[in-house]
Parts: structure tokens; C-alpha cells; sequence
């Protein structure tokens, strides 16, 4: 991403990155040193059992397990799928965002070249689809 992006645009969308102690973020300095050995990003865990620190992503989860509801098989899903099923849930609008959707706030905050570079396409709020039948 940051080869598509560049780095300057790199560091304006992921400057801040904060998740779980999963195994493949095993390496923050990896994670937070980009392609030319420049410092991209700051890396941040949140503490164990604590997902209530994670905030929105919280949200973005239980969205995502109306689409895939537990015991679903992911074997499956191709890109196409994921990334579906990420501008759906991107296009619904959100209490918490004013009625706005986070597919909105993305492009007043970081115009559209960056989201056409993140593959990020617009879904209407009134398209959104979050049952299993979007990837029917």
C-alpha cells in the first residue's frame, strides 16, 4: 500500500495503527518502518481481553459477523468478496458519525485519489446490504 499510496499519503492515512497482539503483528519494526527505511507509522497494542480499547473497530466486527456469521468458512471468499463486503459496511451510516457513513468521512478527509488507490468504492446507504445474502 505504501507503493501505491507514496509514503507522504501513506503516513496521512495509517500513521496511527492500533490492534491486538495477533502473531502476524508480531514485528512492529516491520510494521513501522516503510519502503525507503523511513519511520511510516506508530504501532500500538491494546492490552489482552480488552477489546472495549479498540473502540470502532468493535463495531466494524459486529458488522462484519452479520455478513459472516460465526461458522461461516472463509475458504471461500475471494478479494472481491472482502472488499464488498468492506464498502458495504462502509456505506452504512453511523449514530456515532452524525448520520454520516465512514466511506464520507474518508473522502472529505482524503479526497478521492486515495480512495480509488485503496479500492474503496461508494455504496449508497440506502444499497447497504449486511445479511449473508451480499455474497450470494
Amino acid at each position: 500500500m505504501e507503493q501505491a499510496l507514496g509514503t507522504y499519503d501513506f503516513l496521512t492515512v495509517f500513521g496511527i495503527c492500533l490492534t491486538d497482539r495477533g502473531s502476524e503483528l508480531g514485528d512492529p519494526n516491520a510494521l513501522e518502518t516503510g519502503i525507503n527505511g523511513i519511520g511510516r507509522m506508530n504501532l500500538y497494542y491494546c492490552d489482552p481481553m480488552r477489546s472495549n480499547q479498540k473502540g470502532g473497530i468493535e463495531e466494524v466486527h459486529t458488522l462484519l459477523r452479520i455478513i459472516l456469521p460465526k461458522g461461516t468458512i472463509f475458504t471461500h471468499l475471494t478479494q472481491w468478496d472482502v472488499r464488498k463486503c468492506v464498502d458495504h459496511i462502509n456505506g452504512y451510516a453511523r449514530e456515532k458519525l452524525g448520520g454520516a457513513t465512514p466511506y464520507d468521512l474518508s473522502l472529505q478527509k482524503f479526497g478521492p485519489d486515495i480512495l480509488r488507490v485503496l479500492q474503496l468504492k461508494y455504496v449508497a446507504p440506502d444499497e447497504v446490504t449486511l445479511t449473508p445474502k451480499l455474497l450470494k
